[in-house]
This record gives C-alpha cells, sequence and structure tokens, in this order.
C-alpha cells in the first residue's frame, strides 16, 4: 500500500497522488453492478453475455485512456488551490461549448445524486435489512453518518480513503472467486466453452435458464461491460484530474487500468464463478444468484455477499459525492461545496428508507446525457490525444 501511495510527481500540481485517483475513480466504479449486474446480465443473455462484456472492455480502455489525458490536459485550479477536471472543463476549455459544459455538469449532478447516492444507499439498506435483520432507517442514519466522516475531508480524506477501502474489498471478493473456482477447477474449461459458444450460438433454455438470443447476449453484455467501467461517460476524468501529475499520457495510462480493474477482473471472477457452478441456471437474478454460487462452496457465502454489496454501495456513494461536488463547483462556485456535502449525506438517509424505483429511470436518461456530451468532447478533441500519445 505504501507504493501505492508514493507520489514521485509531489511538487506538480494536484490534490492527490496519481494512483489515489485510480482508486477514486475505482471506488465509483466498482460497486454493485459487478455482482448483481453480471448475475442479471447472464440470468436474461445467458453466459454469452461475459463474452461481449470483455469485448466491450476492450474499447472501453481506450476510451477511459482518451478521457484522463483530456481531463488532465484541460483541468484548471480552483480559487482554493484545487483542481477541477473532467468533460465539463475539456468541453469549455478545449472546444469553448460553455453550454454543453453546463448540460454535462448538470446531467452529473442530478444522475450522480440518484444513481450514485440514494439509490446505492437504498440498495445498501435493503441487503442488511434482508439478511441481518437491521431496520432501514438504523442503515440510513449509519450510512449518513459514515458518508460524512469521509467526504467532508475533501478529495484528500477520499483519496486516501478509497485507496485504503477499495484494494482491500476487491481483494476480499476475487480471494473468494479464486477459491470457488479452485474448488471447481474442472468445471472451469467448459464454463469457458459455453461463455465463447453462447456468444455466437446463443443458449438454449436449461435448467430455469429460458434461453438467449446471440443479439440478446450482446445487448446486455455490451450493456454490463459499459455501465460497469463508466468508460464513456466521463467521470473518471473529474477524479484523475486531481492526480499531482504533470504527464496525461501517464495518467492515461494509469486511467485505463480501472477498466481493466473492474471490468476484465472483477466482473469476469463473477461471470466465472456464475457459469462454473451452475447458478446461470438457476433461474435466480441479481445477488441472489451470486449468493447461491457462494453458498454452493464456501461456509458463509451469502454472508460474503451481504458485506461485499454493502460495501461496494458505499464505495459507490463516496466516489459519486466528489463528482457531483465537481460538478456543482463549476456550475455554482466553491460556496456550495461544504453545504452539498451535508445535503448529499441527508439523501443517502432518505434514500435508505423510502422507495427509489423512479430513480433508476430517472438517473439512466441523465447518463445518456452525460455519454453524448462526453463522446461529442472525445471525438472532437481525438487529435490532442493522438498528439500527447505519440508525443
Amino acid at each position: 500500500m505504501g507504493a501505492i501511495n508514493r507520489d514521485s510527481s509531489s511538487g506538480t500540481k494536484g490534490d492527490i497522488s496519481p494512483f489515489q485517483a485510480l482508486f477514486t475513480a475505482l471506488a465509483a466504479t466498482i460497486g454493485n453492478g459487478n455482482v448483481a449486474g453480471v448475475a442479471t446480465a447472464i440470468a436474461i443473455g445467458g453466459p454469452g453475455a461475459a463474452f461481449w462484456m470483455w469485448t466491450v472492455a476492450l474499447f472501453g480502455m481506450a476510451t477511459k485512456y482518451a478521457e484522463v489525458i483530456l481531463g488532465v490536459k484541460h483541468r484548471i485550479e480552483a480559487k482554493d488551490g484545487t483542481m477541477l477536471g473532467g468533460p465539463m472543463v475539456y468541453l469549455n476549455e478545449g472546444l469553448g461549448m460553455r453550454r454543453l459544459s453546463l448540460f454535462f455538469a448538470i446531467s452529473a449532478l442530478l444522475g450522480g445524486i440518484g444513481a450514485g447516492n440514494m439509490t446505492q444507499s437504498n440498495s445498501v439498506a435493503l441487503v442488511l435489512f434482508s439478511d441481518f435483520g437491521i431496520p432501514k432507517w438504523f442503515s440510513g442514519a449509519a450510512i449518513a453518518l459514515a458518508l460524512w466522516m469521509v467526504i467532508i475531508g475533501g478529495i484528500r480524506r477520499i483519496g486516501s480513503f478509497a485507496a485504503r477501502l477499495v484494494p482491500s474489498m476487491a481483494m476480499i471478493y476475487v480471494t473468494s472467486c479464486l477459491i470457488i473456482l479452485i474448488v471447481n477447477i474442472s468445471e472451469l474449461p467448459a464454463a469457458l466453452s459455453l461463455i465463447v459458444n453462447s456468444a455466437f450460438t446463443g443458449t438454449a433454455a436449461t435448467g430455469g435458464f429460458a434461453g438467449a438470443t446471440v443479439a440478446r447476449a450482446m445487448a446486455y453484455g455490451f450493456r454490463r461491460g459499459t455501465v460497469s467501467s463508466e468508460a464513456g461517460i466521463g467521470t473518471a476524468a473529474i477524479a484523475h484530474g486531481a492526480a499531482r501529475t504533470a504527464d496525461p499520457h501517464k495518467q492515461g495510462l494509469i486511467g485505463m487500468m480501472g477498466v481493466f480493474i473492474d471490468t476484465m477482473v472483477v466482473s469476469s471472477m463473477t461471470a466465472l464463478v456464475l457459469v462454473s457452478t451452475g447458478a446461470w441456471s438457476s433461474g435466480l437474478i441479481s445477488t441472489e444468484m451470486t449468493a447461491m454460487a457462494f453458498e454452493s462452496v464456501l461456509p458463509y457465502g451469502s454472508f460474503i455477499i451481504a458485506v461485499v454489496s454493502a460495501l461496494f454501495g458505499f464505495t459507490t456513494m463516496v466516489g459519486w459525492a466528489y463528482y457531483c461536488e465537481q460538478s456543482l463547483r463549476y456550475i455554482g462556485g466553491l460556496k456550495f461545496s461544504i453545504p452539498f456535502r451535508w445535503i448529499y449525506c441527508g439523501l443517502a438517509g432518505f434514500g435508505a428508507i423510502f422507495q427509489v424505483k423512479p430513480l433508476w429511470d430517472w438517473a439512466d436518461i441523465f447518463m445518456g446525457f452525460m455519454v453524448f456530451a462526453n463522446l461529442t468532447a472525445l471525438v472532437a478533441l481525438s487529435g490532442e490525444v493522438k498528439k500527447i500519445s505519440r508525443r
């Protein structure tokens, strides 16, 4: 962990080390989508969805590289000395598209409050209630307090928190998956073969699985790979824009690691466990399917899934707190930062108690807006990315 926090560019502008920026971005991307989302994609699209998830991740790495390069190159320094980067900044600074930059910032703020905060706290509270009987109001209060303790210190505390917790929670989950795969090592070749074959031939109905076409496997694989890594949405550029570095290219390479870790490691482990244990054809969906796969090998498998889901949901809330705040700062300036942190924590508490299903649809709309604005910038500024990468 010391090597991760070591900063070779301590003399340059920035708020956190290059790898703390990576883990801040990963805090927002490694979430329940890696557990429940992958299971849902395979439950509907079949094992072949995992193959298309891997395919889109390769393109996602290139997209993330470009986002991070532009985030570092065009970032600006706020009046308090902290950095402000992301699509809203390079849309304005690099292209002069002030209105589109505000459009992105507003979409990120509203979408983040929904998908990155209230829906996450609701999921965490639901897991804690169903598995441990903890009242939702108590979970909401605890989540709001814990969230306040992290984000009230700003990006430096968020970066430090992410660099400590994200690798640990990912390691716990990946290690648990590896144990299951080792126990079922004889099933692994067949599982990989099924994933590849299903990607091109579809999947016949079996067990509780209703069957899936190639088109459905592709659709859910692409969706899961894109949503999980957030490549194309542009949020990673906000976190990496705070890195202490003078080299956009080097930070871009670090940013690419985020897609690899999130999709090719964490999500892939989930997919292989689901297929090798046979849980994919159980008829279950979401977290229930993953919990069944864990329970088939590990004595306290469902307990591990419950804890991991809670941690993944919480770190997602922390990462999105920074994205939302930076978007608000771009719109209205520094004066809103502290009040926003209090409001964000309060909304997390309410989200745990009340039904927030409509927020998922609401957030998806704003995420689509973010992708539109960000991809417009990536295409228009592709020449800059090419120059930096060649140099």
